[in-house]
């Protein structure tokens, strides 16, 4: 199963692109450079458009930007960003990419509308290693004079675990900075901590995005394990212009957490019985049908367990 959109790592990634600025700042260092060299970014902007339908929108979330060529300024092509937030990388995501833009195109056609050039960016920020997808992976087998009818869709893939540290904390838009490290680190709580500290120190006194700021703190509260000792170094890396509203914003996540942790504590506790007893009745051999009966857990829900701890 995969994850649907409302979890909260879909919900950071797509605020964290919804700013255009912080697009921008993104687009003008993680876009291979001969495209760079073709875009003029300051003409970037949401389209607040959509090319997924019903049937994909439950699992997936783009955003659709439109920006113009240097040289012939007239002429517009869509930057289409797919966020891809599974727990495990997906073979078949160029499948689903190639639909949603084709779908898109006859839409075009159908309406009697100027096509564009859409350049998909695949963006991944999970933990597991992934290389670019290629449609040859999916047919394999095939001699030579086969494979030359298999459809080649070109794209942009990024990913997180690939990108150097270096590339990351260099990003003009310290906003986007921070999305991207906490994204990153979210695994690795020391290098997390390090990272905030670099980018918190060279923070300005600038009218930044506050709640945006915010809800980096809250994904970081949530899918972080970091030490209090870990939290008093990077409070001390902060810059006295901004260290009231960053201290404010960090009491007020830790007191939500606190009435969230006694409403949810017990709901928490029970839900991690039913994983270690999921995990345990599929190492000894018995059928999801089984496992979901003792667990009163939906076949769905036992999947989703089993290939998040990759068990499947």
């Amino acid at each position: 199963m995969e994850d649907k959109i409302n979890n909260i790592h879909d919900k950071f990634v797509r605020e964290s692109f919804s700013d255009v600025e912080r697009a921008q700042a993104f687009f003008e260092k993680m876009l291979p450079a001969e495209l760079i060299k073709q875009l003029d970014f300051n003409t970037l902007k949401d389209t607040k458009e959509s090319y997924i339908d019903k049937e994909l929108s439950e699992y997936f979330s783009d955003l659709v930007f439109e920006v113009s060529l240097i040289n012939t300024p007239e002429t517009k092509t869509d930057v289409v960003m797919l966020f891809e937030h599974k727990s495990t990388p997906d073979k078949h995501v160029l499948i689903q990419v190639g639909y949603y833009m084709f779908a898109h195109y006859f839409k075009c056609v159908r309406q009697r509308k100027k096509m564009k050039v859409i350049i998909p960016v695949i963006y991944y920020q999970g933990q597991k290693k992934w290389t670019a997808p290629q449609p040859l992976d999916l047919f394999a087998g095939y001699p030579d004079a086969i494979k030359q009818y298999i459809p080649n869709l070109n794209h942009v893939f990024i990913a997180l675990h690939l990108i150097p540290e270096s590339d990351l904390l260099s990003i003009r838009n310290t906003l986007m900075a921070t999305a991207l490290v906490a994204q990153k680190w979210r695994f690795n709580p020391i290098k997390l901590a390090d990272d905030l500290i670099k980018i918190l120190s060279i923070f300005e006194d600038k009218d930044y995005d506050w709640n945006f700021l915010e809800m980096a703190f809250v994904y970081i509260n949530n899918v972080s394990e970091l030490e209090t000792e870990d939290v008093k170094k990077i409070i001390s890396a902060i810059p006295p212009k901004i260290k009231e509203n960053i201290m404010t914003t960090y009491s007020k996540i830790k007191e939500e957490g606190r009435q969230e942790g006694r409403q949810e504590g017990i709901l928490k506790g029970e839900h991690k019985k039913q994983i270690e007893v999921v995990l345990n009745c599929f190492d000894n051999k018995l059928p999801i049908p089984l496992i979901a009966n003792i667990t009163q857990l939906s076949e769905d829900d036992v999947i989703k367990i089993l290939r998040e701890y990759n068990k499947m």
